[in-house]
């Protein structure tokens, strides 16, 4: 296969104009579907259609072919049928065109006969200077473009995380539940076959990106897997790669490759190839967009010592167990930390870490506990339950409601606006103190406003539905911390 020239993903994520060939007002069509979608999503450059019949799509003057358009193209996205894929190609390659996303399927990954017609196009495109993503990719997002070239309608929030997945749908749900998990994107893509440009490739430009701080990566099969390692060790000593691997199983490499003609492999030769490149493993994708909010939002902890505020003794005791199965200390309480806590909580308080506030109401308290405790040079993170502005901010989506007929609607309003703005007033304090200490506080059972602050502090907070989630993440983080430690990325914790 002809040797490829060197992508340029700036004309990829960041494309003054787009030719959508495919592009159809028919609704019942991908074209149509993906056109749209790009619309909407607020995409900033020129937007040209290109269907045969001509006409106009969604008030969007429609050209017969790519080379009709008068203007100059960035990037194409193609949404046709498998047969007429390289007659596109070859007119991008007339109009200069040299970055194209592929959304059709039918290609390697239903057999010998579609791998054979996707080799042609591949090397039909990189013969002439022109780099493919897919075939068979469910599209592209990009937040500084505004560009939302996908198949699914998702809008995903803005951030500073980057994706590349092997599995559109895998991909473009975890898009949809970024902000459920606090985790805003700034890129993402839908590799497809990976007939052209593969995962490295992507790898090696999110590395260098300024905008990406976190890279997800979602891994069925690797072709090339010195090269894709190769390219992870240049980039975890700068930023954490969190890669979940499909297809560890049997039965799941055999749905891998039949869904995406990837060559799947065990799950422990790839679990050692990650490790030794410093690559983060997850185990479900619930646990990738946890870490991915914890590495984009925390500074690192430069040690396993945890420090646990609860206001019941439960969550503290789970919490406890939860640090000690993964490596993670739990420091007891020195005599100077006692005695300021002696000052903040009653007297029948444990005296020991965990913290229990036993059920002490009002933010101030909770506030100077949180303060005490991340500032005790003897812990390295803090883990906190329920810190929130207390159950009444469970019932905002309905406290009007359930006032009905109880209170005026003005104090009701009245409540509403407390919890709110209170809930906002300790988020802010909350970064305040991560940024001051440098320590990491990870935030149990809360709904701080979706980790939306004012935007005072350079970091905000990740949030977690359990103890153990939490603790899961403080141990990855350790970990990332004592690798970069180990490669010289980092100077040692200090004595």
């Amino acid at each position: 296969m002809n040797k490829p020239t060197e992508p340029n993903f700036d004309l990829l994520f960041n494309p003054k104009s787009i030719a959508m060939i495919g592009a159809t007002d028919n609704i019942g069509k991908w074209g149509a579907i993906v056109f749209l979608n790009i619309l909407m999503g607020g995409y900033r450059g020129k937007l040209y259609a290109v269907n045969p019949r001509g006409g106009a799509v969604f008030n969007h003057p429609a050209y017969p072919r790519v080379t009709d358009i008068p203007d100059p193209v960035d990037l194409a996205v193609v949404a046709i049928p498998a047969r007429a894929v390289k007659e596109a190609v070859q007119d991008c390659l007339r109009k200069g065109i040299r970055m194209a996303v592929v959304i059709t399927s039918d290609f390697s990954e239903t057999g010998e006969e579609g791998a054979r017609l996707e080799r042609e196009i591949v090397e039909t495109a990189r013969a002439g200077g022109l780099r493919l993503v897919g075939p068979n990719t469910m599209g592209i997002f990009s937040s500084s473009a505004s560009l939302t070239a996908l198949m699914p309608p998702v809008r995903p929030k803005r951030g500073a995380v980057s994706l590349v997945s092997q599995s559109g749908n895998i991909g473009t749900q975890m898009l949809g539940w970024g902000e459920k998990y606090a985790v805003g994107f700034t890129k993402y893509v839908s590799s497809g076959n990976e007939g052209d440009l593969r995962a490295e490739d992507y790898l090696a430009y999110l590395g260098r990106d300024p905008d990406t701080k976190v890279i997800l990566l979602y891994v069925e099969g690797l072709d090339d897997g010195r090269e894709f390692m190769a390219t992870a060790r240049n980039i975890t000593p700068r930023k954490p790669i969190i890669a979940f691997k499909g297809g560890k199983t049997e039965a799941g490499t055999r749905a891998a490759k039949s869904h995406s003609g990837a060559m799947a492999g065990v799950r422990e030769i790839y679990e050692a190839a990650f490790r030794q490149a410093g690559i983060l493993w997850a185990s479900t994708t619930e646990e990738m967009l946890e870490l991915a909010a914890a590495f984009a939002s925390l500074p690192l902890p430069r040690g396993n010592r945890v420090g646990i505020l609860t206001r019941g003794g439960g969550w503290g005791v789970i919490t406890a167990d939860a640090c000690n199965d993964l490596g993670l200390e739990v420091p007891p309480l020195d005599e100077p930390i006692v005695r300021r806590l002696d000052r903040i909580l009653p007297v029948f308080w444990s005296r020991g870490n965990p913290v229990d506030m036993v059920a002490t109401l009002g933010m101030g308290p909770y506030m100077e506990c949180l303060e005490a405790l991340i500032g005790w040079e003897k812990v390295d993170a803090v883990i906190s339950l329920s810190g929130n502005a207390g159950p009444l901010a469970q019932l905002l989506p309905d406290i009007k409601k359930r006032a009905e007929g109880l209170l005026p609607a003005e104090e009701a309003d009245k409540i509403v606006r407390q919890v709110t703005e209170g809930g906002l007033k300790i988020y802010d304090r909350i970064c305040e103190l991560v940024e001051k200490y440098r320590k990491p506080v990870f935030s149990v059972g809360v709904n701080f406003s979706r980790g939306k602050g004012t935007g005072k502090s350079d970091f905000s907070l990740a949030q977690f539905r359990s103890p153990e989630r939490a603790a899961r993440a403080a141990g990855v983080m350790f970990r990332y911390f004592q690798y970069l430690k180990r490669i010289g990325a980092v100077s040692p914790a200090p004595e």
